[in-house]
């Protein structure tokens, strides 16, 4: 293994297999995979994005990737690859940073699609949402942990980089722009600039369709496992019983769409958290001609003296006055914005599109999870694909899969645990036979920068742990050079072997993958 600086040579793959580059972007996704083709390298890129002050960490810049993109790939990009509509898949995409980049292809997942019912309705379900929580995220600007820990979440939806999150004001901007118009939020911004690029028109990618020719190289096949059509499936986010590698994890919830209705419908009518015709608005309550004065006398109204003696602890005879102000709820609810914030993020990372690109038929296969969660990662198995007069399964991918992106920064809800003979797709899945003996995996985390957030656990111990056990120590880390010497385990030669194929630079890991 070699380490170099970035130059301008072309990235070159090896005869009948493929490289994959890894761009150590910070706390997010960004590969350029290059295959043999016809009339030279054919190029796709998967994601270009980062969470904002992660790069710092590692001492790597957006506009540098994107320098390194333009040089290995001769300023062309055969596809592009856009998994879901998250800040850091998508905030490197910029005009300045894009500049003298052309476009083959842009590939989306059909939640993207306008011209399909089920995602136009969950577009609009999303929207209702996104809108609600930046309403209540201003109610509570007071509240600086709460309204902090909501940013976090809101600056996933919205986007932004470095430059927008230098100071206060530059996300407050961000806010305000995304409140006024969701479509003007930074995403969807980046989003835009692929769609407008692509030289040969947008596909939208559904799961099990067909299977997809990859333009320019016909010796790669490409298999869509997901995002499943079934709504349920993508609301089912958080693994179950043995799906889950034990640890520290966080459960997003429903709550999410009672707080969703329950702040639209106080925006939109004054009345929190229930529909009209149950609720008086509690502006008008003190005063409402049939409950008035039973709201005056059992809970009071703001800034109204309860009688309430501190002195003796007691209001005449009681222990408590009628109308004491803690008996009203009043703003008490909006504090589930976070819930709804972490639900909202989970079902967009549940929406991700995931690929397997398959070298050759029946050769291995490199599998791209994106930030897919439960939902999607059981739907893969539902349907097998039409392959001539035979089929092929999800099952079957998984067993020759030698390279697994890892999903969401190796969080604990995004790669479920199983064994070969699960029902359900996981890791156990993966990498079977002479496969299992190159199984590689690859995470996109910044563990540093991750606990400063609140202590985000990525990756999480267990699914490493499990990762480094099933690859034998291969393992890429967006922090973390490739140790020179093989982890216990390993042998000498399986490792020099296996060092023979990396190429690292303060940018990127390169990997080979043999035919």
């Amino acid at each position: 293994m070699s380490e170099t600086e970035t130059v301008g040579a072309r990235l070159q793959p090896p005869a009948g297999g493929a490289t994959v580059r890894m761009y150590r972007t910070g706390h997010g996704d960004c590969f350029l995979l290059a295959f043999p083709g016809e009339t030279g390298p054919v190029y796709v890129l998967i994601d270009c994005g980062y969470k904002p002050g992660s790069p710092r960490f590692i001492d790597t810049s957006a506009r540098e990737i994107t320098a390194s993109i333009r040089q290995a790939t001769g300023g062309h990009i055969h596809v592009a690859v856009i998994t879901h509509e998250h800040q850091d898949h998508v905030n490197g995409i910029t005009d300045e940073n894009f500049a003298g980049i052309t476009i083959g292809e842009t590939w989306l997942a059909w939640t993207e699609d306008r011209n399909d019912p089920i995602a136009n309705r969950l577009r609009t379900q999303f929207d209702d949402q996104l809108l609600g929580l930046l309403a209540a995220r201003e109610r509570l600007a007071a509240d600086e942990v709460r309204a902090g820990n909501i940013d976090r979440y809101l600056a996933a939806e919205i986007g932004g980089g470095d430059d927008d999150f230098a100071d206060d004001g530059g996300f407050a901007g961000l806010l305000a722009a995304a409140k006024s118009d969701p479509a003007q939020s930074r995403n969807k911004q980046s989003m835009k600039l692929l769609r407008e690029r692509a030289e040969n028109g947008v596909k939208f990618i559904r799961p099990h369709e067909e299977i997809m020719a990859l333009p320019g190289a016909p010796d790669v096949r490409v298999f869509a496992l997901g995002p499943p059509r079934d709504e349920e499936r993508l609301e089912d986010l958080d693994p179950v019983g043995d799906e889950e590698f034990h640890g520290l994890a966080l459960s997003s919830s429903s709550a999410g769409n009672y707080f969703a209705a329950a702040v639209c419908g106080e925006d939109a009518h004054g009345v929190p958290p229930f529909a009209g015709r149950y609720a008086v608005p509690l502006a008008s309550a003190a005063e409402h001609a049939g409950f008035g004065e039973h709201f005056r006398l059992h809970y009071g109204v703001e800034g109204d003296a309860d009688g309430f003696d501190p002195a003796t602890g007691r209001r005449g005879d009681k222990e408590a006055a009628d109308n004491a102000a803690w008996r009203r709820i009043d703003h008490e609810w909006l504090y589930s914005a976070e819930r709804l914030a972490l639900h909202m993020s989970s079902q967009t990372n549940n929406a991700s599109l995931v690929l397997a690109f398959e070298l050759g038929k029946g050769g291995k296969v490199l599998l791209f999870a994106a930030d897919a969660q439960r939902g999607n990662w059981v739907s893969w198995g539902s349907k097998e694909w039409k392959d001539g007069a035979g089929t092929v399964s999800a099952r079957e991918l998984l067993a020759r899969t030698v390279l697994y992106k890892v999903g969401h920064h190796g969080s604990h809800n995004a790669t479920l645990n199983g064994v070969p003979a699960s029902e359900h797709p996981s890791l156990g899945w993966m990498g079977h036979g002479e496969h299992g003996r190159e199984f590689t995996a690859m995470i996109t985390a910044v563990r540093a920068w991750a606990e400063t957030q609140n202590g985000w656990d990525h990756p999480l111990k267990a699914i490493k742990d499990a990762l480094l056990k099933k690859a034998s120590g291969r393992v890429f880390q967006t922090d973390t050079p490739v140790p020179a010497d093989p982890p216990a385990g390993a042998s000498a030669a399986e490792w020099k072997r296996f060092r023979e194929r990396v190429r690292e630079d303060r940018l990127y890991f390169d990997y080979d993958i043999d035919g």
